[in-house]
């Protein structure tokens, strides 16, 4: 049996003549082929290739066993076979879909059947209807595979789109941009520029992101100028897209050119470039992607086509939608900002109405930050399944430097009160004990002089009035000394107390205008005091500003990740044992963020050297009354432990 065959260069696709014929008509074919008689609807870029039949058997043999050949040279070749050898078509048996079958005998698997007896014009119709047929099937194919193609790659372009609007993270959504812009791209590095200080006379571009799949090198960001003469700079000032074919070929009368620095220094070579702008929802340019050396899709080589139409718009709708989401990712970085500025505000504010209290947000966050990393990273006790995410950790930071926010709605001479009585108050006391002390000196000299005794005036210092006055003034001396010692806020002596009494039933003169009694009753409650500064009454005052906190707080319109800050700012005064305010709640209902506050804020009272009323106690001293309140089950033991075993509290104090 003899067999005529046409395929390309890896045998993929066959033609094949099936049938007996001559050496003459074999002749006949192969000068037709040559001198392109058969008028076949090859392209001018065709080479048509006459083989023999041993060396057509070599090649089949060669591509059974996976060792084909691939033609040199830029043309596509066409092996035209005209063979005898029946082991031919079972092997191209293997592959009959890519195959179109002219037969002179009656066979199943034939596309055309010619006959017994036919001519060389019948045989050369059949072989252009079979090229031809191969061809549109070439083409349908290819067309097929460019659909699935821009599918598959407009499918991914969404993915990437939803993958982008979900990253937060600045840094690593730009490098998850490069990163996919890449393999769309299929090219073998890319660069990312951002504008910055856009709205200033000197606007800049940040060169702040590079990738390459070729070498390894140490990259910096780099400001540069904003102007056309670099290809980033040129397109961000223009929006116009540059695709450059070779990057080392650019015309001198071009305003920008390609800065080959890079190459010099690394031994790459750049040769193609797409440099697209990035433009947001406000058709604002913010920044540009530079894509390099397209690689071709079959050898993962650097190819010469460049970046296609197809390929760019591809990369532009990227482009696009990276500059959204950059937009979107950087005005979350200025609303944290803005909050972060809201926050230290208010903290500002807090202290600004408690000014003794200064630094003490800021060193209860620093204290409850760190135990919750600690106990998240340590994982023990009853917690050792807790966990805290960044966006938790972010949440108790908040919350623990809004935890006194609520000093803002306290009356500030509750809140500023050091001693047990008001500054003014105090004085007015001491004042009126003075008024006191004044009047009666003057009514002894002036009962001196009314009595007009010259031994009396000449020895008044021994007489018997003067020692009465004396005695008086010496008891009111003493009531001075009472109050001032009864005013401190330090634990309240039992002499003192009784001593208080006295300064109560004490009556002024009769020409005293403003009331006979030297106390009132409210002065004796406030100086009575057994410890602090604080009356039942004020001290619930103070504790009230949890609830205001807690009131504010909820005024802000949290997002979902920080929605728990009023509720822990609220509650870091509540204690294990339901000793504790506002609410008086039990363990179980304690926020475990406001466990690990609770210890920050007493260990930081306790420690802090900025309180007028009373002085700091010492590191070991404070451990030590936290371990008390611990055993006690006002506190939690295991976070107790954690804060001295790690040493959270030298994150202040180191």
């Amino acid at each position: 049996m003899s067999q005529l065959g046409v395929t390309n260069s890896t045998l993929s696709r066959h033609l094949w003549f099936v049938g007996a014929f001559n050496s003459d008509l074999a002749q006949v074919i192969h000068d037709d082929f040559n001198t392109r008689n058969l008028m076949l609807p090859v392209p001018d870029n065709v080479e048509i290739e006459f083989i023999s039949e041993p060396e057509f058997n070599q090649r089949i043999r060669n591509s059974i066993f996976g060792q084909q050949r691939t033609p040199k040279g830029n043309k596509n070749r066409l092996q035209v076979i005209v063979t005898s050898a029946e082991v031919i078509f079972s092997s191209a048996g293997k592959n009959l879909e890519s195959c179109f079958i002219i037969s002179c005998h009656e066979n199943s698997q034939a596309d055309i059947f010619l006959g017994a007896s036919f001519s060389a014009k019948n045989l050369a119709s059949a072989i252009a209807i079979g090229f031809e047929y191969l061809l549109n099937k070439q083409q349908i194919q290819q067309l097929n595979q460019d659909v699935a193609t821009a599918t598959r790659e407009r499918k991914e372009l969404g993915e990437i789109g939803i993958a982008l609007s979900s990253e937060k993270d600045l840094d690593k959504l730009l490098d998850k941009v490069l990163r996919e812009g890449r393999k769309l791209g299929n090219c073998e590095a890319a660069s990312l520029y951002l504008l910055v200080n856009t709205q200033s006379d000197n606007p800049k571009l940040l060169f702040k992101l590079t990738q390459n799949s070729k070498i390894n090198f140490d990259f910096k960001e780099k400001h540069f100028p904003l102007t056309n003469q670099s290809l980033a700079g040129y397109v961000a000032l223009t929006g116009e897209i540059l695709n450059i074919a070779d990057a080392y070929q650019l015309p001198h009368s071009l305003p920008y050119q390609f800065d080959k620095s890079f190459d010099k220094a690394t031994g790459y070579r750049t040769r193609q470039l797409l440099v697209l702008p990035m433009t947001n929802h406000k058709r604002k340019i913010i920044g540009v992607l530079q894509f390099i050396n397209h690689q071709d899709q079959h050898e993962a080589l650097t190819g010469g086509a460049g970046f296609t139409a197809e390929r760019q718009e591809l990369l532009l709708s990227l482009a696009s939608q990276a500059a959204v989401a950059i937009d979107n990712s950087q005005l979350i970085d200025n609303i944290q900002s803005l909050f972060e500025g809201f926050v230290a505000a208010s903290v500002k504010a807090i202290e600004s109405r408690d000014p003794v209290t200064s630094g003490h947000s800021f060193r209860v966050a620093e204290f409850t930050t760190g135990l919750a990393e600690c106990l998240d990273k340590n994982q023990l006790g009853k917690y050792k399944d807790i966990t805290f995410s960044a966006a938790q950790l972010r949440e108790i930071r908040y919350a623990s430097l809004l935890h006194d926010f609520g000093k803002v709605g306290v009356k500030e001479h509750v809140l500023l009160k050091a001693n047990k009585l008001q500054d003014s108050r105090a004085n007015y006391l001491l004042l009126k004990i003075e008024w006191q002390k004044q009047l009666l000196q003057r009514k002894f000299y002036q009962k001196l002089v009314a009595e007009n005794e010259p031994e009396l005036i000449k020895n008044w210092q021994s007489s018997h009035l003067f020692l009465k006055m004396q005695s008086e003034l010496e008891k009111l001396a003493g009531f001075q000394e009472i109050l001032m010692r009864a005013n401190k806020p330090s634990l309240l002596e039992a002499k003192v107390a009784e001593e208080l009494n006295y300064l109560l039933e004490y009556q002024m003169d009769d020409s005293y205008p403003f009331g006979k009694t030297l106390l009132s009753e409210d002065d004796f409650l406030s100086l009575s005091v057994t410890k602090g500064s604080l009356t039942p009454e004020e001290r619930a005052e103070i504790q009230s500003h949890v609830v205001h906190t807690e009131a504010f707080l909820n005024q802000i319109p949290w997002t979902d990740e920080l929605g728990g800050v009023p509720t822990i700012a609220a509650s870091h005064h509540e204690k294990l044992d339901g000793t504790g305010y506002p609410k008086g709640s039990f363990e179980a209902d304690i926020p475990v963020a406001s466990k690990i506050m609770a210890i920050a804020d007493i260990y930081d009272a306790l420690t802090a050297r900025d309180r007028p009323y009373k002085k700091a106690v010492q590191i070991e001293l404070a451990l030590d009354i936290l371990k008390d309140e611990a055993s006690n089950g006002k506190l939690c033991q295991t976070m107790v432990d954690t804060f001295i075993e790690a040493k959270v509290y030298q994150k202040i104090h180191s």
